[in-house]
């Protein structure tokens, strides 16, 4: 196994920042745009934009970057560079005590917020998905096929990239603190949403990195990323909760 360099921090922030330019621009402008013109589900427009405009270009794109460090594509390289490693009982502690921790927080810091002066307003955090959810009925269930694709590109190219590329090579350069500039660079690739939905995640935004860096394992980060995505957008598609 070749040994793992150092990334600047100029890079690392162009690592962040193109893709959330992408993600703005597919977001603020071309959903906008197709949602107006096209009599198609909303849930399959951004199925589709989401995952040919951004999170199947990222999957692609680490790794592109570990072929172009010198590393061949096969699956004990990828396995082992991106710290793919098998779930133990640890793992499900770090994750699931993570999850208790980080819902508490924040809920702390909503109740907080909704005493303080500082206008609140419950629908600000509706911003942190890049559309609205809405129940799933009679053919359009079908749906729930490229949901998948999405959500294996969503979860597992944002990882692949951010924890399973990006992060080892900060910690090379940056030891114990690569974890905390991670998070701080996620979160810019989030700046869409807006610093009012952001702060109640914030929580989350510290576990993902801290879990891989602590646990040296990408799959404890593409759990917890599932975790807070995938099962709200399939319940409200279900009808099983109201969005």
């Amino acid at each position: 196994m070749k040994e793992i360099k150092p990334i600047k921090m100029g890079y690392s922030i162009v690592l962040f920042l193109i893709p959330g330019i992408v993600f703005y621009l597919l977001v603020k402008v071309l959903m906008p745009y197709l949602l107006e013109t096209l009599s198609i589900n909303d849930v399959l427009i951004w199925t589709i934009v989401g995952t040919l405009g951004l999170f199947a270009p990222l999957f692609l794109l680490s790794l592109m970057l570990m072929k172009a460090d010198g590393y061949p594509l096969n699956w004990a390289t990828v396995s082992t560079r991106f710290r793919l490693k098998r779930m133990e009982k640890a793992d499900w502690l770090w994750i699931l005590g993570g999850f208790a921790v980080c819902t508490a927080i924040s809920g702390i810091v909503l109740g907080i917020w909704a005493l303080s002066p500082i206008p609140f307003d419950i629908n600000d955090l509706r911003k942190i998905a890049p559309i609205e959810v809405q129940q799933l009925e009679g053919i359009e269930m079908l749906i729930f096929l490229p949901m998948l694709v999405l959500f294996f590109f969503n979860y597992v190219g944002e990882e692949f990239l951010w924890r399973g590329y990006i992060l080892p090579r900060q910690e090379v350069a940056l030891g114990r603190y690569a974890w905390l500039v991670n998070a701080g660079l996620h979160t810019v690739f989030h700046f869409l949403f807006g610093l009012k939905a952001m702060i109640p995640f914030a929580p989350f935004m510290l576990l993902l990195p801290y879990v891989a860096y602590k646990t040296k394992s990408t799959t404890n980060s593409i759990i917890i990323h599932a975790l807070l995505g995938a099962p709200m957008m399939v319940l409200v598609s279900l009808g099983l909760i109201r969005s």
